[in-house]
């Protein structure tokens, strides 16, 4: 029998008003909710569920936070949480130092500017043989561009319509600019030793790319793969999608030990294959599940959202055969109404205003929390 993996997220957040201007909370945040963490700048709170096997327990990991820190915000000065992986409305483009005088946090702000502040899910899956670990690094590496066609909802920046489903993935700063495909984990720890000793990376953490090794004494202790790429998805329903969409393509290859042809070649090609992979995310970044992108399984162009159709047919036998087929069912709902990115889009085409458009979404975004609340309340229930 086929066994679920540890998994966990890292949940970045916007606060602030009803109207979508995102204020700089998070240290106050943090007085309240020490188990809460803070990105350099005091515009985005992060919080991480614990590694969970089970989903409707992640499910809860997720929204409990959530909810309680709603409930804060609303009595202490009527504010809320904000969709979106980029800040819609006009900002400031000062940075409000979460820890002033921390030399990481200066060379963030001296380098990167605002670029930065933005919000996203971090998606961490549990693998402890190493082997194992790198071979399924390089697979879902080739997959990333549809994680974010499926996640994006970075349309608006600054006041403005970016024509970008994520203009979030456009504009970070993806450091190093160029990072292999690592054949193996001693590879994997001499090209993080060298980027350090060549100061293209401040520390080990600052390795930012859409999917990546992870634990805790990087790069040598490794236990699971970060998945970085995608933008911040307010509906949990859909979030729990795209973790058990990645799960089940994590067991396809465990299941099948059938790896990518396209990946057995030589460090030239696969360094042109990086290359097109960093190609295919721009794609993606701008046209969401509607780019025209490299489907490598049969080495043709084909619409994101196609590939992920034809995936997800693929993939339901083993959403199955691991009990959580209900959890991948939603990403037909995305494929149907579109990312998040095309759903503020659509609505903006009604108002023909960010500023409305924001509103409404908050307020979607509350209501999506309070069903979610119904529904783990009327599932404790019906157990008793």
């Amino acid at each position: 029998m086929t066994k679920l993996l540890k998994k966990g997220l890292e949940v970045e957040l916007y606060a602030g008003t009803s109207d979508g201007q995102v204020l700089p909370l998070s240290s106050k945040i943090l007085e309240h909710f020490p188990n809460f963490s803070q990105e350099p700048d005091e515009r985005n709170v992060e919080y991480i569920t614990s590694p969970i096997i089970d989903y409707n327990e992640l499910f809860k990991e997720i929204l409990e936070p959530r909810l309680k820190l709603r409930k804060y915000l609303k009595e202490n000065g009527d504010f809320t949480l904000i969709p979106g992986s980029t800040i819609a409305l006009p900002f400031e483009k000062k940075f409000y130092p979460t820890k002033p005088g921390d030399k990481y946090h200066q060379l963030v702000w001296d380098t990167y500017k605002t670029s930065v502040v933005t919000t996203s899910l971090h998606i961490n899956f549990g693998i402890e043989d190493t082997n194992t670990l790198f071979k399924l690094l390089s697979a879902l590496r080739l997959d990333a561009p549809l994680l974010l066609a499926l996640s994006a909802s970075s349309c608006f920046y600054d006041g403005n319509v970016t024509d970008f489903n994520s203009y979030r993935w456009h504009s970070f700063p993806h450091t190093p600019s160029f990072v292999p495909f690592f054949a193996d984990h001693n590879d994997y720890v001499l090209w993080t030793n060298e980027q350090l000793a060549n100061k293209k990376m401040f520390n080990v953490r600052h390795l930012w790319t859409s999917i990546r090794p992870n634990g805790n004494n990087r790069p040598y202790d490794l236990n699971r793969i970060e998945v970085r790429i995608c933008d911040f998805v307010s509906d949990i329903t859909k979030t729990l999608s795209i973790v058990a969409f990645i799960e089940c393509l994590i067991h396809k290859y465990l299941i099948e030990d059938k790896w990518p042809l396209v990946l057995n070649t030589t460090k030239n090609d696969l360094d042109s294959i990086v290359t097109r992979l960093k190609e295919q995310e721009e794609l993606v970044s701008k046209a969401g599940l509607n780019a025209n992108i490299w489907d490598w399984r049969n080495n043709t162009t084909n619409k994101a959202a196609h590939i992920i159709e034809f995936l997800f047919k693929d993939l339901e036998s083993i959403a199955k055969e691991l009990n959580i087929l209900n959890y991948l069912l939603p990403i037909t709902d995305i494929l149907t109404n579109g990312n998040e990115a095309m759903c503020f889009l659509n609505q903006y085409k009604k108002n023909n205003s960010v500023q409305k458009t924001m509103e409404y979404m908050i307020e979607e975004f509350t209501n999506s929390d309070l069903k979610a609340q119904d529904l783990i309340e009327n599932k404790i229930k019906a157990n008793i």
